[in-house]
This record gives C-alpha cells, structure tokens and sequence, in this order.
C-alpha cells in the first residue's frame, strides 16, 4: 500500500520539479561586468555617445542608453527573454545621443533571447541581433 502512495507523490513531484520558473538569463555575465553596445539594429553607436550593459545583480539590467541611465528587470521563461520596463532620469541631450537612446529603448522592448559566447553579448528579437555588445 505504501508503493501506491509513495509513487504518485513521487511523480507529482517530478513533474513539478520540471516546470520552468523564471530565470534569469544574464546569469553566466559576472555581476557588475560592463558590457559596451557597439550596435543597435544594426547600426554602430557613433563615436562619443555611450550606451553600456550591465548585470548588478540576479533579474536586473541597468546601464547608460546614449543620454541618461537606466535600469528594469530581465527575465526568462519556458525559454524566452522578457525585459520589463526600462526606468530612468530624464535628461535632454543633444542629437545623435537621444536618437540613439530612443533606438536602444526600442530595441530593448523586443528583445526575446540572450546569446553570450565569451566577449560577446547579443541581445536578440525574432531570430534577428538587436543589440550588440562586447566587454
């Protein structure tokens, strides 16, 4: 009687412990490590405006998008990459930084997979790189 009882409960608990809860996808990148966006879209930041990633710790993103810094949550579940809302001061900067901020932004909010292979951080949407990082 005991086996019947054990091994429903036994099962039960292995399929629960199959379930994917939320990671987080920037794991393997140590924490604090700065990473420089050398693409947005395609398009190679311009020389004097920064835009930087990082990973403070477990579930965060924060950074510097062109003009003013910025932090939200990064996530992953059943295999896909969800960035929340990105927060941030609210500084005006002169061109090309807000337009290259509004794009970072953009491409932000798309992002569905993360692929890190050693120096390199691809921030990725549809199959396609959005972001483009290297350390």
């Amino acid at each position: 009687m005991r086996a019947i009882v054990i091994g429903p409960l036994l099962a039960l608990g292995l399929v629960t412990g199959c379930q994917s809860e939320p990671g987080d996808p920037l794991e393997a990148i140590a924490p604090n490590a700065i990473w420089e966006v050398v693409s947005i879209d395609g398009k190679p930041i311009p020389n004097g405006v920064e835009v930087t990633l990082t990973h403070p710790e477990k579930g965060l993103v924060a950074g510097k998008a062109g003009c003013n810094h910025y932090n939200g949550r990064i996530s992953e579940k059943d295999g896909r990459v969800r960035v929340g809302e990105l927060a941030g001061t609210r500084m005006m900067c002169p061109e090309p930084a807000m337009g290259v901020e509004k794009a970072f932004h953009s491409a932000m909010a798309r992002v569905d997979t993360v692929k890190l292979s050693q120096d390199r951080l691809e921030l990725i949407a549809q199959g396609e790189t959005v972001i483009e990082a290297t350390q």
